[in-house]
């Protein structure tokens, strides 16, 4: 069947079926067409294509991932050819049957454009055999095209088409209708398959067994035995190191700044992934977590009388947590449908709901380690390809966060470690379960969180801003990269320590970015808060 497109409101057939021609030299052939992440080694020197379908399944913790994309994420599609260098390929994607679109037109996409660094609606997707414009990385005044010249190992690529897209379309209310009708397929998934031709008409061989070329349009991605390209809703949040030069987020402000954290939303899901690109560009799929909807908590002077705060929904009791040893003040939490009621060691407080603004909360607490008392409760420990996140709890039991905060959290972690530093990162906490967050007003809607100071172990332990373990220098070193990764506004106290190690600190300094707070006392954790908020995908 020849493939047709539908650019300017009319049918167009590309190419007619003709009887299959036997060429009289080389056999140029369309050997397999997918889709692929790109995979970069050797310090950023070779790349290369992990292919992604039913028969290439991906893993996590064991187990293969029933779908292969999510709609929004952004994906590379291979062309692999023989005999074909330079000639150019078109390709058009399409729904495998009528659950995404109610038909099976070719889907208009997001191409990159390399010239514009920008993804641009296109419906025909068309690729040179052995250019690598799609490998480029982020225009620069001293690069103003952009280059792949970093990657030594091209030639092992230069049978290959490459096409750079994002798997949406370009409005957002398209977008919501191909999530939904996504929710309501089989298995919440829908697949997608390939039609590929020759730009100039001229016939060519599908597949690595044909044996002769035809006049018309090869299919891929289109059976089981073949493979099936599977794509399901997800939120998803892109995080990139701060030397990762395929960032092309826009740079703002005085001094410009290039945003490090991108988000698609996706209302038919309460699943959020969250993917890492290093400083080469790889793919490193963190976590995923199950997103909550809360009441919006303030922390209020005056607690409401028992008739004014409604039906009490739940009590969560911590006095197991401080009779083992937890430093935690809340002796208890009162959920009711008006509020939180907390009950602690500075008496009772009130954490009202703010009308019916909701706010989405996602658990920190990743390994859900059991037991209670004084220990560090490790949380998360993603150690994988180069890459390593690992934080823990340290008396407290606010391990809930905004996803947004959460995704600059892991940046700055993740950073922080790829450049050398092996510290042990603990939380004293960001806000509960609800929203609330006794004793605080600032931690609300796990909108702030508490971490302990470095020290020059690296073990984690909490510390005083004058003890002589005080790690100050990377101490510094971690809130500039939280600021970079957008908690803008900290709290800590001005100090001077000359039994350290470091010397910058002999006079009275504080921490960048930050406020000097002494009441309550911020000498034994940074407090980060003021998380600039991150733009989705269609924004």
């Amino acid at each position: 069947m020849p493939i047709t497109i539908d650019d300017t409101g009319q049918t167009v057939t590309l190419n007619p079926p003709y009887s299959p021609v036997t060429p009289d030299d080389d056999l140029q052939k369309i050997t397999q067409v997918y889709f692929a992440k790109k995979t970069v080694t050797q310090n950023g020197a070779n790349v290369a294509f992990t292919r992604i379908d039913s028969l290439h399944a991906q893993q996590v913790d064991g187990e293969d991932l029933a779908y292969d994309s999510i709609l929004g994420k952004t994906v590379y599609l291979i062309i692999e050819t023989e005999n074909m260098a330079t000639l150019s390929i078109d390709a058009v994607i399409r729904p495998s049957d009528q659950a995404l679109t109610g038909n099976t037109d070719s889907l208009s996409l997001m191409k990159f454009n390399t010239r514009t660094q920008a993804y641009e609606v296109s419906r025909l997707l068309t690729a040179q055999v052995g250019n690598f414009d799609a490998l480029n990385d982020r225009i620069t005044a001293e690069n103003p095209q952009g280059s792949h010249a970093h990657y030594t190992n091209l030639t092992d690529h230069q049978n290959k088409a490459i096409i750079k897209l994002q798997l949406r379309p370009s409005l957002i209310l398209d977008f919501n209708t191909w999530a939904r009708n996504i929710a309501n397929a089989p298995n919440s998934i829908v697949n997608l398959e390939v039609a590929v031709e020759r730009t100039d008409n001229e016939p060519c061989a599908y597949g690595p067994n044909s044996s002769e070329e035809v006049r018309e349009a090869g299919i891929f991605l289109n059976s089981d035995a073949l493979g099936r390209f599977r794509i399901t809703n997800r939120k998803l949040f892109t995080i990139y190191h701060g030397n990762n030069r395929y960032n092309t987020f826009p740079a703002t402000g005085t001094p410009a700044r290039r945003r490090r954290v991108g988000k698609v939303l996706n209302a038919e899901s309460t699943e959020v992934i969250f993917f890492y690109y290093d400083q080469y560009d790889n793919e490193h799929r963190v976590c995923a977590r199950q997103v909550t909807v809360k009441n919006q908590k303030r922390k209020v002077a005056t607690v409401p009388a028992v008739a004014q705060r409604g039906a009490l929904v739940e009590t969560i009791d911590f006095m197991p947590n401080r009779n083992a040893g937890e430093s935690i003040d809340a002796y208890r939490l009162k959920v009711y449908a008006n509020g939180t009621l907390g009950e602690g060691t500075g008496g009772n407080k009130w954490y009202a709901n703010v009308g019916t603004d909701t706010v989405e909360l996602i658990d920190m607490d990743i390994l859900q380690n059991n037991g209670v008392g004084p220990q560090t409760f490790e949380a998360f420990n993603y150690n994988q390809n180069g890459v390593q996140i690992r934080y823990g709890f340290v008396h407290t039991r606010r391990r809930s966060i905004k996803p947004d905060s959460f995704a600059g959290f892991l940046g700055a972690l993740a950073q922080f470690r790829q450049e050398g530093h092996t510290h042990y990162i603990v939380s004293q906490g960001f806000s509960y379960s609800d929203g609330s967050c006794y004793p605080s007003a600032e931690h609300v809607n796990g909108a702030a969180g508490d971490i302990n100071l470095l020290n020059t172990a690296g073990d984690g332990n909490n510390t005083l801003l004058s003890n002589a373990n005080y790690d100050y220098d990377d101490q510094v070193i971690f809130r500039n990269l939280l600021y970079d990764f957008g908690f803008l506004n900290a709290r800590s106290e001005r100090q001077s320590n000359t039994s350290n190690q470091s010397t910058a600190d002999d006079t009275p300094v504080i921490l960048p970015h930050s406020i000097e707070t002494t009441t309550p006392r911020h000498n034994n954790h940074l407090h980060v808060h003021g998380f600039n908020p991150i733009r989705n995908i269609y924004e």
